[in-house]
């Protein structure tokens, strides 16, 4: 399988959704950015909660023409399948995304992602991790005295397991004031364990005053494959370039889809806890 690192003869990024991942054998893809054609933009996720699992296809935007409409891409074949010979046709439910109703997500698995549309396809892969638990969830308020400011810190405690190559995506999300994948304008709280294998690990979410008291915090803990990391990186770096996926950047995240789409598959596990702050 091959990855592609697109970069571009001008220094810009070519717009395309920006919650579109992902690896294998890099290779580099120039792009005329006077000329570029819309391409197609892949996002499929398979996670160990209950289905259906969803993939999206759309078109990518022209860069001398930004929009943040990216149109469907409707009448494709999608089939995802697993290492244990599930097979699922999915079923476009409105147009350009596409639903499972069979496949069954489960840790230490392996999944597969084939796309079929205008003559051309598409193929990924992705394994999950075995499950990460977060072991423990609690905030504290900051203290002002000591020119941290006012609001509260969020704390993540679990333990990653001896195996060495755990890579983690933290969301925290609140129903009032927290928007998703974004805590202090971070859109991903992103970790591996390269220097920490094995260990407690504790992660702080400085909320600041983005959270109150009274308000419900929840934090899923989604245990991420090497690929879905480097995707997400890369794609928080344009991200916080200037906070815009249409932002100048020398290259888009990497993929880990073929034939030059855009976009990201990933299967990972998520688990989730709340907490209410006092």
């Amino acid at each position: 399988m091959k990855m592609s690192m697109i970069t571009v003869k001008k220094g810009a990024l070519a717009a395309y959704a920006a919650t579109t991942l992902f690896f294998g054998c890099q290779k580099v893809v120039s792009i005329d950015l006077n000329n570029a054609n819309p391409r197609l933009v892949i996002e499929g996720v398979v996670t160990d909660q209950a289905g259906p699992y969803s993939v999206k296809l759309s078109k990518s935007a022209d860069y001398f023409a930004p929009t943040l409409y990216y149109p469907p891409v409707s009448g494709a074949v999608v089939v995802l399948a697993d290492n244990f010979g599930q097979v699922d046709t999915l079923k476009e439910s409105i147009s350009g995304t596409y639903l499972s109703s069979t496949l069954l997500g489960v840790g230490g698995s392996s999944y597969s992602m084939f796309v079929s549309v205008d003559g051309d396809q598409y193929n990924a892969a992705s394994s999950m991790p075995k499950k990460v638990f977060i072991d423990t969830l609690y905030a504290l308020a900051r203290n002002a005295s000591r020119g941290e400011g006012p609001g509260y810190d969020i704390y993540v405690g679990f333990k990653d397991p001896p195996e060495p190559g755990n890579y983690y995506r933290i969301n925290a999300t609140s129903s009032v004031v927290i928007p998703t994948d974004s805590i202090d304008g971070r859109r991903y709280r992103l970790f591996t364990d390269k220097f920490t294998n094995g260990n407690e690990m504790v992660e702080r979410i400085r909320a600041g005053t983005l959270v109150t008291a009274g308000d419900t915090i929840t934090v899923s803990l989604c245990s991420i494959d090497e690929a879905a990391y480097n995707y997400f990186n890369t794609l928080n770096d344009i991200l916080m370039s200037d906070r815009a996926p249409t932002s100048l950047s020398p290259a888009n995240p990497t993929t880990n889809i073929s034939n030059g789409s855009l976009g990201y598959f990933a299967a990972y596990t998520v688990d989730t806890k709340q907490i209410v702050l006092h």
